[in-house]
């Protein structure tokens, strides 16, 4: 047998198998644990998306203490609706799923998927229309998860860390 192929034959099991530090495997759809609030959101996972996108019902920008914030409604799964108010991280602009460009305000919220934490920031936008409250771009993805496109909620969200407040 070649030698080469005996070495790709010997070294796959290590390179692919399972191994301790291996990243967790999300299905396209998760649920996501959003803090503040500590609710519950149907994610989806979109390697495509650059950054994230969360429904913000009720979306006002506002000062505070010389300082821009805003302040929007999020509901769970569970019908709860919790109102968070977050500083203004910047006006992203966004190319839309029409393909338009929009001035979306961003700010930074905690995110879990599995056993997956990370502070990240989202763009906050109406989503009534589109099936998914959340969408989970490669910048929280990237490192973090493998997507299996062809599956669906695979992780609970169980992260122990420190929630953002």
């Amino acid at each position: 047998m070649n030698r080469a192929l005996i070495l790709l034959l010997l070294t796959a099991p290590a390179a692919y198998g399972a191994q301790p530090d291996a990243l967790p495997i999300a299905g396209w759809l998760e649920r996501a644990r959003l803090s503040p609030g500590e609710i519950i959101l149907e994610a989806k996972l979109d390697s495509g998306a650059r950054t994230s996108s969360l429904h913000a019902a009720n979306l006002k920008q506002f000062k505070r203490d010389g300082k821009d914030w805003v302040a929007f409604d999020v509901t769970g799964n569970d019908g709860r609706t919790v109102h968070i108010e977050r500083t203004l991280v910047r006006i992203a602009q966004v190319k839309s799923a029409l393909g338009t460009d929009e001035g979306r305000p961003s700010v930074r919220l905690g995110i879990c998927i599995g056993n997956v934490y990370r502070l990240t920031e989202v763009n906050l936008v109406d989503r009534s229309d589109l099936a998914k409250p959340l969408l989970i771009g490669r910048r929280f993805i990237r490192g973090r998860l493998l997507v299996d496109m062809g599956r669906r909620h695979l992780l609970e969200p169980t992260c122990t860390r420190k929630l953002a407040r």
